[in-house]
């Protein structure tokens, strides 16, 4: 018999991770999910992942897998350059070997691995989207699921893993304002609906993949690179990387619009994009830059968004893990990371022994105390870093994109100097992992109901 219930919201990355850590970690655990898609597809294309998030998938298993699908062929050390490359005489003012490995990898193969290895994946049920929840009171009360088809389920615990405009975000948020207006804190129901959608970052991101082997022989950089390549200029920049074993390029074109931050975007958040409206933001560009739009044969364009820095990610016997708590910008390639951190955490501790029904809200207070300061600094970090790609430091508030393109406000010395900041902000992830605060939750909640130590998180 099931020791516990649990309905995953959400089968894109961090859904089915943490279903591989319940499997690990929670065997006894009965999980089952519910996505609202017909059918298993993914969005977006390359994506990078850290040490510290190699350690979490290792953790789960999986590291023989990705080695077959990374996109660094001879080695996992990455090389990364840095280039000042919003004017025709563009030059590198940064190059470096990461000292831990790195992987790339095209996000639809990473979601194809993780499906491969669940054990059970007929828990997976499509077609089933999450409108809302109710959570009954009691040692022995469960929590009702509501679809948009009229069905519902029951659960012991409720995971919200279903992306930047999750469902089950604005249902708790809902609940949680509604409950604050009651008690006469409108100010506080206010902040707690601003929870409930996702805002703009200011920030739109062109994507698009180059297929390498009809056009590589012989070129010249950029297409035949195998590191990692940041392209910046003012109010804009570029990244480029092999993923998919080396045979696509995978490229991110960024442009701000400081105007649109904090506000909710109505517009389309992905579309495509005229392969003129991403050439014309880049004109007059290091032709390196301009190689890598001639060989683009399609480009589309995502509007960043994300979650402002939540109260909580719980809420009694419900949780939020992955962008669905924390959505952030790409800019530290470590939104996916903390969404997998989330999942080996609360997998691990709900597969504790003394884990039980009427205690599931006090493990879920100690997986939020936990998880959500790390998350939210690393979001702030990855928000500033997009910032200094795109030379967008107040320092720099008085230099035009035309002064930059003609090589004036931008010093060497600021550069060499900026270059080491941009590493600085990168300081969390080195020789770290989320392991210390997994056993210091882990020992927190097997000591449920004694006296214990305040809580404390090790970054």
């Amino acid at each position: 018999m099931s020791k516990l219930t649990v309905a995953i919201v959400g089968a894109g990355l961090c859904g089915l991770v943490f279903a591989l850590a319940l499997e690990k970690y929670a065997p006894d655990v009965d999980y089952q999910i519910y996505e609202a898609a017909a059918e298993l597809t993914t969005a977006g294309a390359g994506i990078g992942l850290q040490p510290r998030t190699l350690f979490v998938l290792r953790e789960l298993g999986l590291e023989e897998a990705l080695l077959k699908i990374s996109g660094t062929i001879d080695s996992q050390r990455v090389t990364l350059v840095y280039r000042k490359s919003d004017q025709r005489d563009a030059f590198t003012f940064n190059h470096s070997s990461l000292d831990e490995p790195q992987m790339t990898f095209h996000r639809a193969e990473l979601q194809k691995l993780f499906l491969d290895h669940l054990r059970r994946p007929e828990r997976i049920h499509l077609g089933k989207r999450f409108t809302s929840y109710t959570q009954h009171q009691g040692p022995n009360g469960q929590t009702e699921v509501h679809f948009k088809d009229g069905s519902t389920v029951q659960c012991d615990v409720l995971v919200g893993a279903d992306g930047i405009k999750s469902g089950v975000r604005g249902a708790m948020y809902t609940k949680l304002a509604d409950a604050a207006t009651e008690a006469g804190h409108d100010e506080e129901a206010q902040k707690l609906r601003s929870c409930i959608r996702a805002v703009s970052a200011g920030q739109f991101v062109y994507r698009g993949l180059i297929e390498r082997e009809p056009i590589a022989e012989g070129k010249p950089r950029p297409l035949n690179m195998s590191h990692l390549m940041i392209y910046g200029g003012k109010n804009h920049h570029l990244i480029a990387y092999p993923i998919s074993q080396g045979r696509i390029l995978n490229v991110a074109a960024v442009v701000h619009r400081p105007e649109l931050v904090g506000t909710i975007y109505e517009g389309p958040w992905t579309a495509e994009a005229p392969r003129e409206e991403v050439v014309q933001s880049f004109v007059g560009w290091d032709p390196e830059v301009e190689d890598i739009m001639q060989n683009m044969k399609s480009w589309s364009k995502w509007a960043v968004n994300m979650v402002n820095n939540l109260p909580t990610f719980v809420d009694g016997w419900v949780a939020l893990l992955g962008d669905a708590a924390h959505s952030m910008t790409p800019h530290q390639g470590a939104g996916a990371g903390q969404g997998f951190e989330d999942c080996l955490m609360l997998g691990m501790l709900l597969g504790q022994p003394n884990v039980k029904k009427d205690n599931i809200p006090a493990v879920l207070k100690i997986y939020d105390h936990y998880r959500r300061p790390v998350a939210q600094m690393v979001a702030a970090l990855s928000l500033q870093s997009g910032h200094l790609h795109s030379f967008m430091d107040p320092e720099l508030s008085e230099v035009t994109p035309e002064m930059s393109a003609a090589g004036k406000g931008i010093t060497k010395e600021y550069l060499d100097r900026i270059s080491v900041v941009i590493e600085d902000l990168k300081a969390w992830r080195r020789g770290t992992t989320v392991m210390p605060d997994c056993q210091a939750a882990l020992d927190r909640v097997r000591g449920l109901g004694g006296n214990s130590e305040p809580l404390k998180s090790s970054l």
